[in-house]
Parts: C-alpha cells; structure tokens; sequence
C-alpha cells in the first residue's frame, strides 16, 4: 500500500541558509502579487488541465529514463498547488515540497495533498532564500515561476543549489510577447522589465550553470497565448516568420551525473 499523503503547513526558517532569515519580510522587492482574477484563474480546473498537466507531461517525454522517478522533488512557486497531484502521479516521488511566498497559495496548496500518495511538506518560502541544504532535492519544479520575480539570477543560483549532483531542473515559462500582450496585461500583473524571450530564457538558465541540448528544449505558441486566441491564423492569415515563441519548457541537468542521454 503507497504511504498516506501528510502535508504540514511551517513558516519559512533559516534552516541551511542563514540568508533566508527575513527576506520573505522584503516581498516588495522579490514579486508582484497577483491579481483577484489571476489568483482565481490559477485554481481553476483550465489552468490545471489544459496548461499545468500539458506541461508536466511535456517534461515527462523530454526527460532522459533514469529521471523519470526522483525521490525528492521541490515545487518552487507552487502557487495554488494543482501541480502536487500531478507530480506526484507522473513522478512518483517519496516527498514533495511545495513552496510560495504568498501564505494564501501556502494554505491552497496544503490542501492539494490530500490527492497526493507521497508525503508532502508545504511552507512559506522565498525562492531567492530557499531554506534547504544544498544538494537536497533530486529535482525541482520551476513552472511559469521566473515571470513573476525580479531577481531571476538569484532564483536560478538557488535552485542549483539545493538540487543534487545531476539533479534536474524542469523550466517551463510564458515569454515576453506573451506576458506583455494586452489581455495578459490587464487581467494579471507582473514585472514587465525583466521578461525573456526563449530564447533568453534558455540563456538565463544556462548562465546559472546547468547543461542541456537542444532535444530537452521546446518552444510553442499554442492560441490561448494569442490576443485574437489564434483566430487571424485559422482564417488563414499568414504567420510572421519572425515571430517569437509565446512559450518555452525545457529539462535542464546540474552537471554530476555520468550520462545525460
């Protein structure tokens, strides 16, 4: 019989990292909140099947076999928690942790494991602090988390950190064309200077250290990230040749493990 879901709801600590001692206190300068609408819409069974699920699975196929299973996965900016069900079913970890920095999602995902067979550890967290040790966690979850804070270096060093030796890294980010597009702008809110194209975002993570090729990258613009939601394209107006991607996911490795493949 799989372990009974636990989760337990903790205030952030220094734990390893005496530098997570107060920052969550300075969330002025880490993110944007989000908006009544977006903190609705990213409970809502849309965001969880039509774009969390579609992600999770995209990152599945794209992981190397023997990653497919970590024993410990982090869930950096869980939000509402709808991805800890679905980590857990594709992954099958022994331990979750899911982190935020809002103590509003912290409740909401707590409430997710009870659809969870691994235990799952949910706390207020800031992703520019984590309070992990180094090296503790097999993989890490860094879904459309990076478009929401500032400081994305920082995030990215903390992620490599607290990941083990060929521990895996799963990005997946909404781009700038995207996130600056009108209804994006008026329904959500987010740090409008520091969004990425693909391309960039690709860069970024590399600059932090991690590896991968170009079989672990895919970029897509599907037509809910669209203004007209696709709608020029399906009466057969032609696509710019240099349009940008809306949307990226890629698995990306800290370097450690002896084969990659």
């Amino acid at each position: 019989m799989p372990p009974e879901a636990l989760a337990s709801i903790r205030p952030a600590s220094p734990g390893a990292n005496p530098a997570a001692a107060g920052q969550v206190a300075q969330t002025k300068l880490r993110w944007v909140k989000e908006t009544r609408f977006g903190h609705w819409f990213l409970g809502t069974n849309v965001w969880s099947r039509y774009v969390v699920e579609v992600a999770l699975r995209e990152f599945f196929d794209l992981l190397p076999a023997e990653a497919r299973h970590p024993r410990r996965i982090l869930d950096a900016g869980s939000g509402p928690g709808v991805s800890l069900p679905i980590l857990d079913r594709h992954f099958t970890p022994e331990l979750i942790i899911g982190m935020d920095i809002n103590p509003e999602e912290v409740v909401r995902s707590a409430a997710q494991a009870k659809f969870c067979r691994a235990r799952v550890d949910v706390h207020r967290g800031d992703t520019t602090a984590i309070d992990l040790p180094d090296g503790s966690v097999d993989m890490v979850l860094c879904h459309q988390l990076l478009h929401h804070v500032v400081q994305q270096e920082k995030v990215l060093g903390e992620l490599y950190r607290v990941l083990t030796p060929g521990g895996t890294l799963l990005v997946a980010e909404s781009c700038r064309d995207f996130i600056h597009s009108a209804p994006v702008r008026l329904l959500f809110r987010h740090p409008n200077e520091v969004q990425k194209t693909a391309t960039e975002y690709q860069q970024l993570v590399r600059q932090a250290g991690f590896t991968f090729e170009s079989k672990h990258v895919r970029t897509s613009t599907p037509f809910w990230s669209l203004p007209d939601w696709g709608l020029r394209y399906k009466l057969g107006w032609p696509r710019p040749a240099n349009a940008e991607p809306t949307e990226v996911t890629l698995v990306a490795f800290k370097p450690g493990r002896p084969d990659q493949s």
